[in-house]
């Protein structure tokens, strides 16, 4: 636990881009040991979000459910979600397997996946999803999520997109976020925040967290 809980900090300190620390505070101060994450990509953040998690539990008690394409992504599918080529299916999984953890990963279209596990969201104590790809996805995603998430669980959406310019027209999660209850849903914009220079200007990307009231 205290080599755990050395890492942690570590990894709190050195962190980039900086929002992501969010992802970690949040594992980390609420003891989270369940995780889903929607758009699992090369693995690396999994990892880490796995070790954060055995901070405060042994790590065969950590479980994690990851959710990509990986390489069943097409070339209008990359173009259109705004992704990044991802590795191998097998690659990602092996990385994860050898942290000790209970793991599995979900390879293949997200719309199409998760309404097909319901059970695996439903053990959620933290989700997090993938803002960073079409509203509509974006919104599939979080239909899912929501249908099934238990009352004490922490959603966590990165890619809000604060003053987005026309370039990133139908990107990102602010209509789901918009969209949301205030009455049934707390929602939290979170910093720190990263800035970018895009050909068009500053690009500002944040992270927002969501739970039930």
């Amino acid at each position: 636990m205290l080599i755990a809980g050395l890492r942690y900090r570590y990894l709190l300190a050195t962190t980039r881009p900086r929002r992501y620390a969010n992802l970690f505070r949040t594992i980390h101060d609420r003891r989270c040991r369940s995780i889903v994450e929607i758009g699992t990509w090369n693995g690396v953040h999994a990892e880490q979000m796995i070790r954060t998690a055995a901070v405060h539990a042994s790590i065969r008690n950590v479980r994690y459910r990851g959710f990509d394409l990986f390489e069943d992504l097409s070339e209008e599918q990359l173009a259109r979600e705004l992704s990044k080529r991802p590795p191998r299916y097998e690659d990602v999984l092996a990385r994860l397997q050898r942290t000790g953890a209970d793991v599995r990963v979900f390879r293949g279209n997200t719309r199409v996946t998760l309404p097909q596990a319901t059970d695996e969201l439903r053990q959620a104590d933290f989700v997090f999803i993938d803002g960073g790809h079409s509203i509509e996805t974006v919104t599939s995603d979080w239909n899912a999520v929501r249908a099934a998430m238990r009352p004490d669980a922490t959603v966590v959406f990165d890619d809000y997109y604060v003053d987005p310019a026309p370039e990133l027209a139908g990107l990102g999660c602010q209509s789901v976020i918009a969209g949301l209850d205030r009455g049934t849903y707390t929602v939290e914009l979170l910093e720190p925040s990263d800035v970018f220079t895009k050909p068009w200007g500053l690009l500002t990307v944040r992270m927002v967290r969501v739970r039930r009231r």
